[in-house]
């Protein structure tokens, strides 16, 4: 049985969306960068202490996989963490997902959503990271299933992951 499902794409793809119907579908989601924010004050904070923030991070995701129950889901642009998901897809079985959308969509999107939920709510911040996605993540980052965000809902990609994670018996 599949552990966990990673969330893969730049900021504004709608990994934190899918992740909250995943939870209503009976999947572990929780909010990891609300916990980071949450836990060190400020992106800020976070990042002059990255090295031990990704370290508590992943501890902590690491332990959520292991105790009983449905997939965890976890989301990423894969940049920072690359190694440890590499060892989550050596160590478990895990179904990575990367959720696809244009530079412009992302940055519409970003725009829009509320302020201090995520890492970074700065444009040209986020349009360096949609950009460094797509040059050293998307092309290298082995997925078992992509998903374009900016022609399916949120609930229609979740129901879509589920289904992958849950397929129906036969006859």
């Amino acid at each position: 049985m599949v552990s966990a499902v990673v969330l893969v794409g730049p900021p504004g793809a709608g990994k934190s969306t899918i992740g909250a119907e995943l939870g209503r579908l009976g999947l572990r989601w929780r909010e990891w960068e609300q916990r980071i924010l949450d836990r060190w004050g400020s992106r800020d904070a976070f990042v002059a202490n990255k090295e031990d923030g990704l370290r508590l991070l992943h501890a902590e995701i690491e332990a959520l996989i292991d105790t009983p129950g449905a997939p965890v889901v976890l989301e990423t642009t894969g940049l920072s963490d690359a190694a440890f998901l590499d060892r989550l897809a050596a160590e478990r079985r895990v179904l990575f997902v990367r959720c696809d959308v244009s530079r412009a969509t992302a940055g519409r999107r970003i725009a829009a959503r509320p302020t201090g939920q995520h890492l970074s709510d700065d444009p040209s911040d986020n349009r360096r990271i949609w950009d460094e996605f797509q040059a050293h993540v998307a092309p290298h980052r082995a997925v078992h299933l992509a998903i374009d965000t900016e022609t399916v809902d949120a609930a229609t990609a979740a129901s879509t992951i589920r289904g992958v994670l849950f397929p129906t018996a036969p006859g």
